[in-house]
C-alpha cells in the first residue's frame, strides 16, 4: 500500500496563497483512492506523474474548498470523460446534498456517471472494492464533516480530517497503526474547529500509533513543521513526521518506508 501527498497545506490563507499545495492525498492499494482533492489536485497528479484516469474512488470529508475543489474533475477522469458509468464517490451530507449555506459541491450531472455513491455519516461503514472504511465523528464548522478509518491488511490508517479536540476522540482513533492529523496551528495555539499540535500530542500519547503524520498546515505552521514534529515525537513517544508536498510512503505489514 502506498500513500502519496499531493499537498500538505490547508485553511483559507494557505489555500489562497498556495504557500503549500492543497491537493489532498492518495492511497494506492487494491483501489486507488483520492481523499479531499482541494485546489491543485489535478496539477499535483501531473507533477507526480500519476494519471487521474487511474482513480477508482474519491472521498470528500466536508464541504470546504480546500477539501472538495477538484472533486468534479476527478469524477470526470474516473468516468473516462463522462462517457462511462465508472468510479465511486463518498461525501458528507454537505458535499452531496448541501446543508444550509454549505454545498452541495457535486452536481447532479456528475453524480449520474458514477457506479457508486456513499453518504458519509459518523459511525457508518462502507466499502471501496474490498476495502472496509469507517466514518468517524468530528467537531467542525461543517457539522457533517467526518474522519475516515481504513482497514488495510497492513494495518489501520486513520485520517482525522478537520476537527477540534473533543471528549471521546481517542476512542474514534483507537487501534490505528498510522494516524494522519490535520493540524492547522503549532503548540497550543488553538482556534475553533481545528487541532493544534498540543492536541495531537495528547491524542497520540493515548493511542500510541506506530506513526503519526502531521498534515493540513495553516499559515502559522509554516517553517515550524519539522521542529513541531520532533517535539511531538519526543513528548508523545510516537514516531512523527510532517507531510510534505509530494511525500511518498510505502507501507507493508512489517515496515513503513518513507
Amino acid at each position: 500500500m502506498k500513500l502519496i501527498f499531493l499537498g500538505s497545506g490547508g485553511g483559507r490563507w494557505v489555500t489562497i496563497t498556495q504557500r503549500l499545495k492543497t491537493g489532498g492525498f492518495r492511497i494506492h492499494g487494491s483501489a486507488n483512492i483520492h481523499i479531499d482533492p482541494g485546489p491543485g489536485a489535478l496539477v499535483g497528479l501531473r507533477e507526480n506523474r500519476i494519471s487521474p484516469l487511474k482513480t477508482d474512488a474519491v472521498l470528500v470529508t466536508h464541504c470546504h474548498p480546500d477539501h472538495y475543489n477538484d472533486a468534479e474533475v476527478l469524477i470526470e477522469a474516473m468516468s473516462k470523460g463522462m462517457t462511462k458509468h465508472k468510479g465511486f464517490l463518498g461525501g458528507s451530507k454537505s458535499v452531496l446534498d448541501g446543508i444550509k449555506a454549505l454545498g452541495p459541491a457535486i452536481s447532479d450531472y456528475h453524480k449520474t456517471k458514477l457506479n457508486g455513491i456513499a453518504l458519509l455519516e459518523p459511525g457508518k461503514t462502507f466499502k471501496v472494492g474490498n476495502l472496509k472504511v469507517e466514518t468517524l465523528k468530528t467537531k467542525h464548522s461543517d457539522p457533517s464533516c467526518v474522519g475516515l478509518k481504513f482497514y488495510f491488511d497492513e494495518g489501520v490508517l486513520t485520517y482525522t480530517s478537520d476537527t477540534e479536540y473533543f471528549e471521546g476522540i481517542e476512542e474514534e482513533y483507537a487501534d490505528s497503526r498510522i494516524i494522519i492529523f490535520n493540524i492547522i496551528r503549532p503548540k497550543s495555539d488553538r482556534i475553533p474547529w481545528h487541532l493544534c499540535v498540543n492536541d495531537a500530542i495528547r491524542i497520540a500519547q493515548k493511542i500510541k500509533p506506530e506513526l503519526a503524520i502531521m498534515h493540513h498546515f495553516g499559515m502559522k505552521m509554516l517553517g515550524l513543521e519539522e521542529s513541531e514534529a520532533m517535539r511531538m515525537m519526543k513528548e508523545a513517544g510516537v514516531r512523527t513526521i510532517p507531510a510534505m508536498d509530494g511525500l511518498r510512503m510505502r507501507i507493508d505489514k512489517s515496515n513503513i518506508e518513507i
